[in-house]
């Protein structure tokens, strides 16, 4: 019972703190990674969708339409390709311009999002532990994607699928050598399973500690084009494409603030994110 208060009362302080920092945006914006206001790109992150009231990492199927909807009606939903193109300066992209990405491989991304994108037309990235494909473990809500149904999301026109790395362990807490076969057995073993090469990776957890030059250059040594880390931010021109900042979109918020923030309002969490390590090392060592 008291741990179930303590969720919640967590649950309800992360969202306070979300909506205050969205609503503060405008006082935030001299801090802003972008202050020049040049062309940029929000990476929006999701995990997986249903009805689990409470969990940050769960998006309705009901909301998730509605924010795909605006996008679309907005059209600013870019695809992966599209991205690197942008990066590369040779495509323009829409203001605010958004790119879907789904983590983990959840089968909710094929069951209740992958409907959902086709219907809208949006582009998206699913990125997939390889070792974590067709698992059913009893702590999660939801059971991961198996071959099948991997190759049946791939076959979807709008999804891209991309590697969350083999385990799903901290790239950043790995050896030299743990880093290259992370990086280079789910990049073989996804391109296996779905027919087409892949050349996208999301880091797992994506805080300061999780990645670095090293991590980096196993992914470049990989073959990879680009790679998405946790920390807030909006993607522009002159980064590098090996660690690019996301958006974190949660579950339980309503569409006005999904509009606030696929159009900048949380970018500026990063200034938390810098700190946030400390605490994520804490939940793994106790977990």
């Amino acid at each position: 019972m008291l741990t179930s208060i303590r969720s919640t009362s967590r649950w309800y302080a992360k969202k306070v703190a979300r909506f205050s920092f969205a609503a503060a945006a405008p006082l935030i914006e001299p801090f802003s990674q972008n202050q020049a206001n040049e062309p940029c790109v929000r990476v929006l992150t999701y995990h997986r969708f249903g009805n689990n009231p409470k969990d940050p990492f769960c998006v309705t199927p009901e909301d998730f339409e509605a924010q795909m909807s605006l996008l679309a009606s907005e059209r600013r939903a870019v695809s992966l390709s599209q991205v690197l193109s942008f990066m590369n300066e040779s495509e323009s992209i829409p203001a605010n311009a958004c790119l879907v990405t789904i983590d983990d491989g959840m089968r909710s991304t094929l069951t209740e999002a992958s409907p959902i994108l086709q219907k809208y037309n949006i582009p998206a990235v699913a990125f997939v532990s390889s070792n974590l494909v067709g698992r059913e473990l009893e702590d999660l809500p939801e059971a991961y994607l198996n071959q099948e149904e991997l190759r049946t999301l791939n076959e979807c026109p709008q999804v891209t699928i991309g590697s969350h790395a083999h385990t799903h362990r901290s790239m950043g807490e790995l050896s030299i050598t743990e880093m290259s076969e992370e990086a280079t057995r789910s990049k073989a073993l996804l391109t296996e399973y779905v027919g087409t090469t892949v050349n996208a990776f999301a880091y797992p957890f994506g805080m300061q500690r999780d990645f670095n030059a090293e991590t980096d250059a196993a992914l470049r040594a990989a073959g990879y084009d680009i790679a998405f880390t946790s920390m807030h931010g909006p993607v522009t021109r002159h980064m590098e494409p090996i660690s690019l900042p996301r958006v974190k979109i949660e579950g339980g918020e309503s569409l006005a603030m999904f509009a606030k923030i696929s159009c900048g309002a949380m970018d500026n969490w990063r200034l938390i994110d810098d700190h946030m390590w400390r605490v994520q090392r804490v939940r793994r060592e106790i977990s």
